[in-house]
């Protein structure tokens, strides 16, 4: 085994990226070169060679990795030779140690972004929220008017406190309701008057602080039901899709009452509705119509109101009216 010439290794081993010298301590697993070498273990090729300090001159030894099973045998070389003592090369390390960190560091801030906005985009395509809400944020919300400005305070003050809506649930699936159990959200009024873009907002804000939702019509919540019973053998099956409905931290039902409703369609709201109802799930609901309005809007040709009666009055148990009743912005 040759020893190296220069002087200059901890330098060099840091312009290069390379071969940082060893910071572990050596064990009962590790031996040096030359001390394996001495001893006459078997030793894997080529044998690192020693450097020296670049402060003091000592020789600096590389370690190998000594097999647990295989008396006298080293397995691998260390690819970093070790440390000296000497007070100057510590302050040297000392220095580069802190810039490694500070790199690391560095390295992980720029990890955990990459990785919040992979988890926001994926909750951005689970929520189901379309292109063109994905942009309806509080801060574009046009405030011209007394009641559009009340409309954007109680929506963004719900924002700001939900967390305080949620209930929470222990691993026995016990459920401690939550500080605010009235926790949804009824935005009633006419086309244009910005029920959507508030709930789209309140949605958005939460998904950018880490929290689910779904954000969808009733026409749409309602299709990706129907859906599964196209996708034979899929493992995505209605169970599947209602209890993402049931269980997501908020679901915003977006213009409920605007399909032509059906048996099936409304006993799925209800059910849907229904299960957030008793397990205090917070639900927004925006809708062109209000009270017995709405119910007849919800009522099937065979006039069995019931469904329809019964979520209403689900809703109006837990949820914090807005009425939105001004002239439509896309009027003016």
């Amino acid at each position: 085994m040759s020893t190296a010439t220069t002087a200059a290794m901890p330098q060099e081993a840091i312009q290069q990226g390379s071969t940082q010298p060893e910071t572990t301590k050596p064990d009962k697993y590790s031996i040096s070169t030359t001390e394996a070498l001495r001893e006459g273990y078997s030793v894997p090729e080529p044998v690192p060679e020693t450097v020296s300090c670049k402060y003091c001159g000592r020789k600096l030894e590389y370690y190998g990795l000594v097999s647990p099973v295989a008396p006298r045998h080293v397995i691998v070389w260390k690819s970093r030779p070790e440390r000296c003592t000497c007070s100057k090369a510590q302050d040297f390390w000392k220095d580069w140690d802190a810039k490694e960190e500070a790199r690391k560091a560095a390295e992980a801030e720029q990890k955990a972004r990459e990785e919040e906005m992979q988890r926001f985009r994926s909750m951005m395509e689970r929520s189901g929220m379309k292109a063109r809400f994905q942009n309806r944020r509080f801060e574009n919300f046009v405030q011209d008017t007394q009641g559009r400005r009340q409309a954007y305070t109680q929506a963004k003050k719900y924002a700001d406190n939900f967390q305080r809506m949620r209930p929470v649930k222990n691993d026995r699936n016990h459920v401690t309701p939550p500080e605010i159990e009235r926790n949804g959200l009824f935005m009633a009024g006419g086309y244009g008057t910005g029920k959507t873009h508030l709930a789209a907002a309140i949605a958005n804000q939460l998904i950018s602080e880490g929290t689910a939702c779904i954000c969808m019509t009733m026409i749409d919540l309602l299709d990706r039901i129907r859906e599964t019973y196209k996708a034979a053998g899929s493992d995505v099956d209605e169970a599947y899709i209602l209890s993402q409905y049931e269980d997501v931290p908020l679901l915003i039902i977006d213009d409920i009452g605007s399909e032509q409703p059906t048996e099936w369609g409304v006993s799925k709201i209800f059910a849907i509705i229904n299960a957030r109802y008793e397990g205090y799930m917070p639900t927004i609901i925006t809708t062109n119509y209000s009270g017995q309005e709405l119910v007849q809007r919800m009522t099937p040709e065979s006039g069995d109101s019931r469904n329809a009666e019964k979520t209403l009055d689900r809703l109006k148990e837990t949820c914090v009216g807005i009425d939105m009743t001004w002239e439509s912005w896309r009027a003016r």
